[in-house]
């Protein structure tokens, strides 16, 4: 199992996916790799190629907004058609048809994806997400246990 958190520290709320997996760095069984990345799909491809199981952390933006409001894609990333993007460059969805396209998709792929609402620059998430952070660790090893 990876689990990747998307996004960067520097722009509040963009730095949800990279505090989740320092939230999970102390309770991770061995055999359970941690990455962050910027979220750009060839870095993606190739921390999730051949993983059993590929568990992906990345801030949102939505319209309207619901500040740490958690998503959950399991096996199937699509626009669901409520706005949902993330704030780097061609997004995660893009990153999975290349992947698909170059036969370099996980097993599995679960996304956990977090409302944001400052995307500007600056350190430190909203409260909002920073207790999402919390949740989504927790549902990603309950007790130290793969999901």
């Amino acid at each position: 199992m990876i689990v990747i958190g998307v996004g960067t520290p520097f722009r509040h709320d963009d730095g949800a996916g990279p505090a989740v997996v320092d939230a999970l760095r102390d309770r991770t069984p061995p055999g359970v790799t941690l990455a962050v990345t910027d979220g750009e799909p060839a870095r993606l491809i190739e921390l999730w190629a051949g993983a059993d199981l590929a568990v992906v952390v990345d801030a949102v933006r939505a319209d309207p907004p619901r500040p740490g409001r958690v998503h959950e894609f399991h096996d199937a990333v699509a626009d669901d058609g409520h706005g949902h993007v993330t704030g780097h460059g061609l997004g995660l969805g893009a990153a999975v048809e290349l992947a698909r396209a170059l036969d370099r998709m996980p097993a599995h792929l679960h996304v956990y994806a977090i409302e944001g609402t400052d995307f500007s620059l600056g350190l430190g998430l909203t409260p909002p997400v920073a207790a999402s952070v919390r949740r989504v660790a927790d549902l990603i090893t309950p007790d130290g246990a793969p999901p």
